[in-house]
C-alpha cells in the first residue's frame, strides 16, 4: 500500500512533470508501450494540471474548432515535453467532429494516484 505521503509525492511529481497535451485523429486501441499519439494533430501545448482531490489530478483545456476545421478528434495525450519525451497517457474515443469554426471543445482528463 502506498502511504498518504507517498501518494502526495507521486501526485506532485506527475502534476509538475506532465504539463503538455496534444490531440489527434487516431482512434485505435492504446498500446502501453506507445510514446506518442497515433495521428497527432498540430503541436503539443502547455496545460496547467490541478489537484482535484487528495489523490487525483485534472488536466482541463479547450480546443478551438477554428484551428482544426474538418478534423475529427479521436485521441488526446498528456506528455512531459513539448516534443519527444514521455507520454503519461493516451485516451482514445469514438470521436468529436468533423470540427467547424464555431466549435469549442473542453477536455477534462483525471488521473487518480491510489
Amino acid at each position: 500500500m502506498i502511504t498518504t505521503e507517498g501518494r502526495a509525492d507521486i501526485r506532485k511529481h506527475v502534476k509538475d512533470t506532465f504539463i503538455y497535451a496534444q490531440i489527434g485523429t487516431g482512434g485505435d486501441s492504446t498500446n502501453p508501450n506507445a510514446s506518442d499519439l497515433d495521428s497527432p494533430l498540430g503541436s503539443r501545448f502547455s496545460v496547467s494540471p490541478i489537484n482535484s482531490g487528495e489523490t487525483s489530478i485534472d488536466w482541463k483545456f479547450s480546443v478551438a474548432g477554428s484551428t482544426h476545421i474538418g478534423h475529427t478528434i479521436k485521441e488526446v495525450g498528456i506528455f512531459d515535453a513539448r516534443s519527444g519525451g514521455n507520454m503519461l497517457l493516451r485516451v482514445n474515443y469514438d470521436g468529436i467532429g468533423p470540427l467547424v469554426s464555431t466549435d469549442d471543445i473542453e477536455f477534462i482528463i483525471t488521473v487518480e494516484v491510489d
